[in-house]
């Protein structure tokens, strides 16, 4: 009789393990290092002059400074003032030269208020810098008003101004006052001089 043949089944090839990649192992150290430092932060040890106090390195303590005894102020009675302003002003004053006192200020001319019935401008803005002027002629445009600016020469000086108007209807003059009044832009009403 014929033996049976023993066959030896193969086992099924086992799974080489993976390395772990760089990348993982930059992460679990990145992220060790930070609750390390986190760690420290919440303990104060950032604060600390010397890192080896805050192991307990006995070569590097020193005896901690006793604190000053804080004195309270006292609260001054009603009869007592509260502000010393007034004796320290009069320390602080800064004499100016007298060379200056003799140039009169630039005087600027009074505005002329309109008669009623007259036809009137509305100035939103008196600048140095053109840039000024355009940036406020666009803010007023973008409320839908129609502001132009006019360029003056003061004593020497070129000021650009912003005006609205020309408006002969009272109503209108109302209207554009509350309508500047709701964004924060004060005007001065003025006579239009053609």
């Amino acid at each position: 009789m014929a033996q049976a043949r023993k066959t030896r089944r193969k086992s099924a090839p086992r799974k080489a393990s993976r390395p772990i990649p760089g990348w993982v192992w930059m992460v679990i150290g990145l992220l060790i290092g930070l609750g390390i430092a986190a760690v420290l932060y919440l303990q104060g040890a950032d604060r600390s002059p010397d890192l080896g106090a805050l192991f307990g390195d006995p070569a590097t303590e020193t005896a901690a400074p006793t604190p000053a005894p804080v004195e309270r102020e006292t609260v001054p009675s009603d009869d007592e003032p509260r502000f010393r302003y007034y004796e320290l002003l009069p320390e602080d004053e800064i004499r100016v030269p007298d060379s200056g006192r003799d140039a009169p200020a630039p005087s600027i001319p009074p505005a002329a208020s309109p008669a009623e019935g007259e036809p009137v401008v509305l100035q939103t803005g008196s600048f140095r810098r053109f840039a000024q002027a355009d940036e406020m002629k666009a803010r007023l445009t973008l409320l839908g008003l129609d502001p132009q600016v006019h360029e003056v020469e003061i004593q020497g000086e070129t000021w650009y101004r912003v005006y609205l108007g020309p408006f002969s209807d009272e109503d209108r003059v109302r209207q554009a006052l509350e309508r500047l009044r709701t964004e924060n832009i004060e005007a001065l009403r003025l006579r239009y001089q053609g």
